[in-house]
């Protein structure tokens, strides 16, 4: 197992040097043709003896010298050693879902489980455990305050604002008392394993024993569940209903959250504009957008007479799509029929031959349907 880091100048390399912690061996490596060198640390074996007094070494290096990690040999055992568990632990959270969903009063279990699926272990964290209504009203609390409030204010605010999250009201309140306590927690180690975050050895050992036994809650839990064939939520709801509800309300957020951010990105790069040309240009368009010429320009383009236009323009546009086969099947009458061909129809005969449809139609039938959204 080895801990790797770079090193630029020769400030620390002497203290480098000279640093040692039991049998680890250290090790020096320079750069030709630079000034950069490498620092290793290492033991023999992967086993999480090594990996602890390893992870000694790391804090000891990081603090005092501050150099760039190449490798982490110590975090990465961690990471391995801790991976099964999280994924036990995922695997029997949903486990327990689905069957609160298939033993629901209401048969829409597949429908429900489809979407529990088709969300990440974020956003089922974020529907099980966080209260949108106490979020906002908390937010609200906050912003009503037009003084310069203290802490103990807000503290006290939020002690008198309930929240109730869908784990109490569809779980239970008893139910994993562990997980319902340390989410936040569970969510931050797991997002460290799955993700190769650097881990030392005291947050490797609370990682550990936390997910152990959540993990046995979770089987406790599910035992429960399949021994009564019918659970009851706490709240009395249905759970396919709630959990359905609470899922288009999450997603109904993200969209809004997504379209804030979307604006809040565009009102940045505006401001961050300093061309004096491309300012005016957008007042001007301000000025315009607000307009009454503007206003009623969007009204015309709502209006009956605006239809009827666009109804002129994609008759045109249909007739020049049915010149050729009409041509064609005049052509195939005559020589089928040998008959001769009445003048004025000869005459029609090369009128629809020479028409050729003014450019400027069909560019207008195109600019009328990106105007209307292409809904005509």
């Amino acid at each position: 197992m080895i801990q790797e880091y770079l090193f630029v100048g020769d400030e620390h390399k002497a203290e480098v040097e000279k640093y040692a912690y039991k049998t680890v061996k250290t090790e020096i490596y320079d750069i030709e043709n630079s000034d950069c060198w490498i620092a290793t640390f290492s033991l023999d074996g992967e086993n999480e003896k090594s990996a602890t007094a390893l992870s000694i070494v790391h804090e000891y290096v990081m603090s005092h010298f501050r150099p760039t990690v190449l490798s982490n040999g110590c975090s990465a055992y961690y990471n391995k050693a801790l991976y099964p568990h999280f994924n036990e632990f995922e695997r029997k959270l949903r486990k327990l879902l689905y069957l609160k969903s298939a033993l629901s009063n209401d048969k829409k279990d597949s429908e429900t489980i489809k979407d529990l699926e088709s969300k990440d272990f974020g956003e089922i964290f974020t529907l099980l455990f966080s209260d949108a209504q106490f979020v906002q009203n908390v937010k609200k609390s906050v912003n009503d305050k037009t003084w310069q409030f203290t802490k103990d204010e807000i503290l006290t605010a939020l002690q008198h604002i309930t929240e109730n999250t869908l784990w109490d009201k569809l779980i239970g309140e008893n139910a994993v008392p562990l997980l319902r306590t340390d989410f936040a927690k569970v969510k931050d180690y797991r997002n460290d394993v799955m993700h190769a975050h650097s881990m030392n050895s005291s947050s490797f050992s609370s990682a550990m024993k936390l997910v152990k036994k959540i993990n046995e809650q979770l089987d406790i839990e599910i035992g429960k569940i399949i021994v009564e064939k019918m659970p009851e939520t706490q709240s009395g709801e249905d759970f396919n209903t709630a959990i359905s509800v609470a899922i288009k309300d999450m997603d109904a957020a993200k969209q809004t959250k997504s379209w804030q951010e979307q604006l809040a990105e565009i009102q940045a790069t505006i401001s961050s504009i300093k061309g004096d040309g491309i300012i005016s240009a957008l007042e001007e368009y301000r000025r315009l957008a607000s307009s009454p010429e503007f206003a009623s320009i969007t009204s015309y383009l709502q209006s009956s007479e605006f239809a009827a236009i666009q109804q002129q323009i994609q008759e045109i546009s249909k007739i020049q799509v049915d010149i050729p086969p009409a041509l064609k099947e005049l052509q195939e009458i005559v020589a089928k029929n040998k008959v001769d061909i009445p003048p004025a129809v000869l005459e029609l005969q090369k009128t629809l031959q020479a028409f050729k449809p003014d450019p400027a139609i069909t560019e207008w039938a195109r600019i009328v349907k990106d105007i209307t959204g292409g809904t005509n």
